[in-house]
This record gives structure tokens, sequence and C-alpha cells, in this order.
């Protein structure tokens, strides 16, 4: 089986071969690129402007074409057979699949977009280790290291996936009194974003219902020195009425609604574009989502500045 894995520095491997020089040489650049827009195929002359958009278009072909013999003979060098995995004729290239592989993202996206409309306090236990399996799968960001724009979009969709993913965890494991574990996803939240002030609010509440007091006070100054640190501002008011709740030990905790997402209407099964187009808006309502969440604390930071510089307008 040809396994391919994508997320943090990446590796492609086939039994006990690992495909030398993956990701970084230009051809396997290329088969990233056809992995992460798998299904469909790509015209040779979108892909040798988009990988070597500097060169005349006859140029950027044939170092298209060179790159796609290396991939062939690199595949090959490994046991794998080309023909098994790529699809390649004179108008076109595609990834196609037809021998057994596994690919990470491809089992991250499936079960995240299987729980797309499932918020934490729904999850059952089968379906929460389902999603932590898939959470597990996240090593690191998409292909660390690769800088392309094709890589950074899909790197950026990812990585609020994992995020979302993460943040409905927390809510099962506080509604189902598995608050170190709530923890420590949420911990995963604050590697990537520190400044995420409600997944702060949230650890707060799941140390206060361990019994501990203290650690979730110092989580509120651990919050406050990083948005001061990071954005110049104060904590939002929910924040701080959050603090006093526990500074008084009388804090009520509640459940907290997750966003909604918006349904769209269930498009016809005979209508494929359709489908499509309803998945790819799915996905990005989800990523809507977490967006929201960042923004608030910057729109926070914005108001902060307005003030401060009416101020000292005033002043001057």
């Amino acid at each position: 089986m040809l396994e391919l894995k994508l997320f943090g520095t990446g590796q492609v491997r086939y039994i006990d071969k690992s495909l030398a020089g993956f990701p970084n040489q230009q051809g396997c650049l290329l088969l990233c690129y056809l992995l992460l827009n798998r299904g469909r195929p790509h015209s040779r002359e979108r892909l040798a402007a988009l990988f070597w958009d500097e060169c005349p278009s006859d140029v950027a072909r044939k170092h298209l074409s060179q790159a796609l013999w290396r991939l062939r003979q690199a595949l090959g060098s490994i046991g794998a057979s080309a023909n098994d995995y790529l699809s390649i004729n004179k108008d076109s290239v595609s990834f196609v699949g037809s021998g057994p592989y596994w690919l990470d993202i491809e089992r991250f996206e499936t079960t995240t977009a299987r729980y797309q409309d499932v918020s934490g306090q729904e999850l059952t236990p089968e379906q929460a280790a389902d999603l932590e399996e898939a959470v597990d799968l996240y090593v690191g960001d998409l292909l660390e290291g690769v800088y392309e724009d094709w890589c950074l979009t899909e790197r950026e969709c990812l990585s609020l996936s994992y995020l979302n993913a993460l943040g409905k965890l927390m809510c099962y494991h506080e509604r189902n009194g598995g608050y170190e574990r709530g923890l420590a996803c949420g911990e995963c939240i604050l590697a990537c974003d520190n400044t995420r002030e409600t997944v702060h609010q949230h650890m707060m509440r799941l140390y206060w219902l361990l019994g501990e007091r203290g650690t979730a006070l110092a989580q509120y100054k651990r919050c406050a020195q990083i948005l001061r640190d990071e954005l110049g501002v104060d904590p939002m008011p929910e924040t701080e009425l959050l603090y006093q709740q526990i500074v008084r030990n009388h804090f009520e905790p509640a459940n907290q609604p997750e966003p909604q997402t918006i349904p769209l209407p269930t498009p016809s099964d005979s209508d494929d574009s359709v489908q499509v187009l309803a998945k790819h808006m799915l996905q990005k309502l989800s990523h809507l989502q977490a967006a929201i969440e960042e923004t608030a604390t910057a729109l926070h930071h914005i108001e902060h500045l307005i003030n401060t510089a009416l101020l000292d307008s005033e002043q001057l």
C-alpha cells in the first residue's frame, strides 16, 4: 500500500521504502498538488502555468513533462506502479488511486466533515473517539516548509478544521466529566493560537470544575498577560466576569452554546455540480465559525487602538 502523509514535514512510503526528496523536489510538489486536488483532472496548461509561471508556455510545458517523468521514476524506485496512482495523458494529469493507498488528510477531512453538523455536546462516545483519531493525525501543519500559494490556502483550511474539531472535543469532555482531556484539547488550540480568549475562558471553567480554583485564576492571569503582550488589550468583559465569579467562588458552570451552522438546501442527487458546491460552502461555513472567534479578539484590539488615538488627539 502507498502511504502518503502530508501533515507535518510529509512522507511517502511504499511497503518499507520512502520516496526520496519528498516533498521538496519539483515532481514531489506536483504530487502534493494533485493529492490536495484529487478527484478531478488538471490541464497540462494550467499545471505548467502554476508551477513555472516565470517561463514561456512552451518551456513551462517542457518542465512539466520532465517533472512528471521524474515522479514516475521515483514511484517506480520504491516499488509502486505510477499507473496505479497517476493518470497522465497529452491534455491532463490527475491522481487516480486505482491502487491501494492511505492518505492522512483524506482520513482527516472525511471524519471532520462527518461531524460537521454535530455539536460537541451532542457527540456520542463513539463519535468522539472517531474525531480524536482524526485529530491525532494532525501532527503538524500541512507540508511544513512548503510556501507555495496553493499550499498556504489548504494549510489554513485544514488548520481551522483541526481547531474546530478540538473545540468540539473540549465541549464533549466538559459535558461528560473528562475535564483533564478537555484541558489537553484547550492547550493544543492555544499552542496554535494563544490569543483565543474564549478557549482561555473554557479552560478556566474546566479547572474550576476539577476543583483547581487557583489554577483557574492563574489561567485568567495567563490570558490577560498574553492579550497585553500580543495585542495590547485587556480581557473582554465576559472573561472579567468569569474571573470575578471564580474569585468569589460563586461560579455556576453551564453548558455553553456552540455556534450553529447555517443550513443549506439539500441538492438533487442528480446534480453533481451543485453537490460539490454545497459541500464546499459547508466547509467554508465551518471555517467561518472559527474565524468569528478570532475576529472578536481582533475587534477588541481595534477598539482599544481607536480609543487610545482619540484620547491622544484630545490631549493635543
